[in-house]
């Protein structure tokens, strides 16, 4: 991960040889060729002010408005709906807004979870205290070829107009934006508004270290100065009704596991799909009489993020120091602490199962799946295997027809777009099928026309078949199968989200009333 630490970052940094620019460099992730075999595209270290703007620009795209300088001063609720005073902040301005739902995603001194009367896990007394200094310095050609992702720095004063220095430098485009944690003590009197832009720069400065370099020290421009805490802490509830707390609202945890915005996010991504599920059906349901998929779908969002969420905090805390700072020590725990940041990165961890889960789950026999588990490193250590509540694997695939027409001409590579299997999910639930499982397709068309009448939509793909449509796996035929843990006959139920819901190994007799059953049960029809 790039770890590195010393007296300052200079000391810490210019021991070390420079590697070969054609050489994977430390900004790739983690065990980054294994990890690329899990999904479509690598994983990326990338800071909240370049992520921000391309989410704001995709949620206009998609007709979302948003409204900046507003702030929420309560919340009312009744039985079906939720009403928010908002106050504009420019011009005082107050109004409200009623919706169904109200998704609290304000941040992690929530004041809709304070009204809520929600409260948090007790965090670890020795949490420190410390400042996010987010600042412009170019060190490019310092760092070149010898990046790093995290730099501890532990700097004694060397007089009395000096102060004692423990900060944590954090790389942001490893060039010239930079962010470094400086722990402080308000038991010692410190406050954080002692700490001016000037104060700052001072400081980082010192942990620096550039004055020792043979080019000198470098110019330093302090963009912002935040004060935060260290915490590891989640809220024992997320769902208050109608209400659904999110992201910081919901937890809080150090940085150093790189969860706390992919906690955020995947809680987003699992209540999503359910309000759309939940509001789509009970629009639909009015004129036409059919069922309505009931809020308990709702429920399963806290059973199935509450116990992620806490154990993504916990890993993440038991990687910080009595200061807050990134702790990475030669003894057995932070060697188990490290695993675990790992598989949270690569998203092991993230396993729903349990009483209340929007999942199917199934008997696994004496040998508890065993010998159905994929021979590979995301089968076997990583757990992708087509359990239900897992992931659902990825493999490339490419449309039978399209290597068809492309085997005509003479450049089949040019010719045939491939595909992940992540790329089918988003919208609907999808049902994969083994080579020979054209008898779900039938099956499907059934329980989707079902699902129309409340405004759902249903897919069904044969992969590794014969016709034209189907899918073929890039790595042969039967690799589907192999990686989901099926036969050919055999079927995974991938829910919008890209978890598997059910998974059936072989096509079971009256396939079709199973897959509606099963559909009733994950929709609470």
């Amino acid at each position: 991960m790039g770890y590195v630490s010393g007296r300052s970052l200079y000391a810490a940094i210019s021991p070390q040889a420079r590697h070969s620019p054609t050489k994977r460099t430390l900004k790739s992730l983690p065990f980054a060729s294994v990890l690329a075999t899990m999904g479509p595209v690598p994983g990326q270290f990338i800071s909240l002010e370049t992520l921000e703007p391309v989410l704001l620009s995709t949620l206009r795209d998609r007709g979302v408005e948003t409204r900046f300088s507003t702030a929420c001063k309560s919340i009312s609720r009744n039985s079906s709906i939720v009403t928010a005073k908002l106050r504009n902040k420019e011009n005082a301005e107050e109004y409200e807004m009623t919706a169904d739902y109200l998704i609290a995603a304000d941040g992690a001194n929530s004041p809709i979870r304070t009204q809520l009367n929600i409260p948090l896990s007790e965090d670890k007394p020795e949490s420190g205290h410390l400042l996010n200094i987010y600042l412009r310095a170019s060190l490019g050609e310092f760092v070149q070829n010898r990046e790093f992702s995290l730099g501890k720095v532990h700097r004694e004063a060397s007089s009395l107009l000096e102060c004692t220095i423990d900060g944590l430098f954090t790389s942001i485009n490893n060039s010239d934006r930079w962010v470094f944690h400086l722990s402080y003590d308000p038991a010692a009197g410190e406050k954080a508004t002692d700490f001016t832009h000037e104060i700052c720069a001072e400081i980082v400065s010192r942990a620096l270290g550039m004055d020792e370099s043979p080019s000198g020290p470098v110019e330093i421009e302090i963009l912002s100065v935040l004060p935060w805490q260290a915490s590891a802490r989640v809220a024992q509830r997320m769902q208050e009704g109608r209400i659904f707390l999110a992201g910081d609202s919901a937890h809080q945890m150090p940085p150093y596991a790189g969860q706390g915005a992919n906690t955020g996010i995947a809680d987003g991504h699992n209540l999503a799909w359910k309000l759309a599920a939940v509001l789509t059906s009970s629009s639909n349901s009015g004129s036409n009489g059919s069922k309505t998929i009931i809020p308990a779908l709702l429920r399963t969002y806290e059973k199935e993020r509450l116990p992620i969420d806490t154990y993504a905090a916990s890993v993440s805390g038991a990687s910080a120091d009595s200061k807050g700072l990134f702790a990475l020590k030669p003894n057995l725990t932070s060697a188990i602490t490290l695993v675990q940041r790992c598989f949270l990165v690569a998203g092991l961890s993230v396993w729903y199962q349990g009483p209340g889960v929007g999942v199917i789950p199934e008997n696994l026999g004496l040998l508890r799946g065993a010998s159905w588990r994929a021979w590979s490193f995301s089968g076997l250590v990583m757990g992708i295997d087509g359990r239900p509540g897992r992931r659902a694997p990825h493999l490339w695939l490419q449309k039978r027809a399209d290597i068809s027409e492309a085997n005509k001409g003479t450049d089949v590579a040019q010719k045939v777009t491939r595909i992940s299997t992540l790329d089918l999910f988003g919208r609907h639930f999808i049902l994969l099928t083994g080579s020979e499982g054209r008898e779900w397709i039938k099956a499907a068309q059934n329980v989707s026309s079902k699902l129309l009448a409340c405004g759902l939509e249903f897919e069904t793909y044969v992969i590794g078949g014969d016709e034209d449509h189907d899918y073929i796996p890039v790595d042969g035929r039967s690799a589907f199968e192999t990686a989901a843990g099926i036969s050919n006959t055999g079927a995974l139920l991938v829910r919008p989200d890209g978890f598997v819901a059910w998974r059936e190994r072989r096509i079971p007799d009256k396939c079709g009333e199973r897959l509606e059953e099963v559909m009733i049960r994950l929709l609470c029809l």
